[in-house]
């Protein structure tokens, strides 16, 4: 039982390994195109080999990449085949393009041989109307009831049609003569496919049936393309076993020559191993690999690639490799520069590197920066004046513009190589304006105008002032220092119901630096509290907003005589005759105001201090912002508009006399066994 147990187990196991690890048919057939992607050279990248020898197509870069610094460090040739991971020029022409039957809209051409199993459509129209369709036999024949065996083997189409047009003539006699009345056509219907070899560096190689109309170029591509390591520059089309002719691709890809060779059933196309790998990058239009002829030079292979781009230097460097030097002393590459001319002499023949340097690149600019309507970095050039520079940045005859503007000083920043500081120039604007110098400030390379702007000139913060004044609004300030005394005549007084020691006056933070410690919450619930003794809410409403916006707070002043600051807002409170009593207490809230009444009058109308309430903190908020505790030996004196807050007593835990009595047990319990202890020793 228990081996039958076993048995099980060992079933279901594989099973669900099976299901786990079992490759689908679609993981079958895309492993199978990732090895035919990398046989093709397109697939299978190692990522450290893309990374140190793939072309730099980085057009802004001015150096050589990886491989290129390494072969000048005499290290060990890398292998050629290696060099197939990078983009072989021309190849990918064949490629991807063998499911387009691009020939089927192709005319058929004139020198087109008909042969067996094409198709042959036959019309006769005018005084006698026949059509029909005819396939040519092995024997390179059609038959008609009529006409007979006709025999057109090793006949074009022009051919054809002459000689079908005699032969139906001997029965159709309309056809003949110079005013015939009847007409006869001849059109190809489908065609049969010729087989074509291909053989050498095909991705296919093999004997592969093309269409009929096929040239060279789309012959390959309906084989499926040549392999990376197939030559380009010359590919043999052999017919009755002899080259028939010889043929560059190049010719085609560069110059966009063509060939009209017409390819016939049992044609070889034969490719032969590529004669060189050579690498062409940096500062040519068409970076890539590519094959040379034992007859180029290396400026050949430079045209072949695009030629030099525009920011191409004269300096080429090449590396030439020579395998027998390798195998005899370990050393294949050699590198060295020349110029664009010297390439045109040189034979490209063993050379696998071709790097075109870039121009190197200087940064030619100066920068105007500040006060000025167009700043930014400006292009340099040499004699470039101060003046030169002030006007690119939008001169200085806007007459508004120029108020804005510090003229009696402003710097010139310059590198200065000899130290760790820049030089600092000064000058002043008008004289350099004005041509008061005795010669124009140059510019140098790298330099910075730096144009101050006049602060007096932009519009300053107002300060508002609201609620209980004759004339509220913004108003400017005249001068620093000014005090509220001043603003308070500027807004033609108070009102008649004016709270005179009731106005808030709130202040930016950023007079004030890091505000974090500042209690936000609780100055909250103050305001709130304050605010709602007031009877008429609604005209306080703008002065609410501002004291509870985060940008400012509130400050307590003493006197009329504090000084205002650009921004503040200013808040004169209604009369109420009211004191807000909150806090601790049985009954919050607002008591009428009684002139010389004490704390105690005011906390006795609102039911005294609750079973929370802390008679040792409470506090008075006099309209002003100020605020003043209640002693023991002094009591603060209560004025229209204040709030009393009593504050609740500290959290005690409550005592536990039982937790009380263990404690001093365990105290006692130990005091005296240490006192038996001592008395046994």
């Amino acid at each position: 039982m228990i081996k039958k147990y076993k048995q099980i187990v060992c079933i279901l196991y594989l099973i669900i390994f099976s299901l786990l690890y079992a490759q689908s048919v679609q993981d079958m057939q895309k492993m199978k195109k990732e090895y035919e992607d990398y046989q093709k050279g397109t697939g299978g990248i190692n990522k450290s080999l893309q990374s140190s020898q793939t072309v730099d197509l980085n057009q802004d870069s001015n150096q050589p990449n990886e491989i290129f610094l390494e072969a000048y460090k005499a290290e060990p040739n890398i292998d050629i085949n290696d060099l197939r991971v990078a983009s072989h020029f021309g190849y990918s022409f064949f490629t991807q393009r063998d499911s387009v039957a691009f020939w089927e809209n192709l005319p058929a051409p004139a020198n087109y041989l008909l042969g067996p199993g094409d198709e042959l459509v036959i019309t006769l129209w005018g005084q006698t109307q026949h059509r029909q369709t005819y396939v040519i036999s092995r024997e390179g024949k059609i038959y008609d009831q009529k006409v007979g065996l006709l025999n057109l083997s090793g006949k074009n189409i022009e051919l054809a049609a002459s000689y079908l047009k005699i032969q139906f003539g001997r029965v159709y006699s309309t056809l003949n003569g110079n005013n015939p009345s009847t007409f006869i056509d001849i059109s190809l219907g489908k065609l049969r496919s010729i087989n074509v070899n291909f053989v050498g560096q095909f991705n296919y190689p093999g004997l592969h049936p093309i269409h009929p109309f096929s040239s060279l170029f789309t012959a390959i591509i309906q084989s499926g393309g040549v392999d990376t390591t197939g030559s380009l520059r010359e590919v043999k089309i052999i017919r009755d076993g002899s080259v028939f002719q010889k043929l560059d691709l190049y010719d085609y890809f560069i110059s966009g020559v063509t060939s009209n060779i017409q390819l016939r059933d049992q044609d070889v196309i034969l490719i032969s191993p590529r004669y060189s790998f050579v690498q062409i990058d940096s500062a040519v239009s068409r970076p890539g690999i590519y094959e040379s002829l034992g007859d180029e030079t290396i400026y050949d292979m430079i045209e072949v690639a695009g030629g030099v781009t525009y920011n191409s230097s004269d300096i080429v460097a090449v590396r030439s490799t020579d395998v027998n030097s390798y195998k005899k002393y370990g050393i294949a590459t050699k590198g060295s520069y020349i110029t664009l001319s010297e390439s045109k002499l040189k034979p490209a023949k063993a050379i696998d590197r071709i790097t075109v340097n870039y121009l190197f690149k200087e940064d030619q600019t100066v920068e105007i920066i500040g006060q000025v309507k167009s700043p930014g970095s400006y292009y340099f050039s040499s004699g470039m004046t101060l003046n030169d520079l002030l006007a690119l940045g939008g001169g200085f005859k806007d007459s508004t513009f120029i108020k804005s503007i510090v003229f009696s000083k402003a710097e010139i920043i310059r590198r200065n190589p000899f130290s760790l500081y820049d030089d600092v120039i000064p000058f002043n604007i008008s004289d350099v304006l004005n041509n008061n110098l005795e010669n124009p400030i140059l510019l140098q390379n790298l330099d910075k105008v730096v144009i101050h702007e006049n602060l007096n000139f932009f519009e300053k913060e107002y300060i508002t002032i609201e609620g209980e004044v004759k004339i509220p609004g913004s108003y400017p300030l005249k001068y620093d220092g000014e005090s509220l005394e001043s603003f308070l005549q500027r807004a033609g007084g108070f009102s008649s119901k004016a709270l005179k020691d009731g106005i808030y006056i709130f202040r930016d933070k950023k007079y004030f630096g890091n505000q974090d410690s500042f209690n936000s919450s609780k100055l909250k619930r103050v305001r709130e509290e304050t605010l709602s003794a007031d009877k008429n809410k609604e005209e306080l409403s703008q002065g609410v907003n501002i004291q509870l916006n985060e940008r400012k707070i509130r400050v307590a002043w003493q006197n009329l005589n504090i000084a205002l600051m650009q921004g503040d807002s200013i808040v004169v409170r209604e009369k109420t005759k009211t004191v807000l009593v909150s806090g601790a207490i049985y009954n919050p809230g607002i008591q009428e105001f009684r002139k010389g009444k004490s704390i105690r009058y005011y906390l006795n109308r609102s039911g005294g201090l609750n079973n929370q309430g802390n008679k040792n903190s409470i506090i008075v908020l006099y309209p002003n912002g100020n605020v003043v505790p209640k002693r023991w030996y002094s009591s603060p004196k209560i004025v229209d508009g204040s709030t009393i807050i009593v504050n609740e007593k500290p959290f005690q835990e409550p005592f536990d006399i039982t937790q009380f009595a263990t404690n001093w047990t365990s105290i006692v319990s130990s005091v005296i066994t240490a006192v038996i202890l001592t008395k046994q020793l």
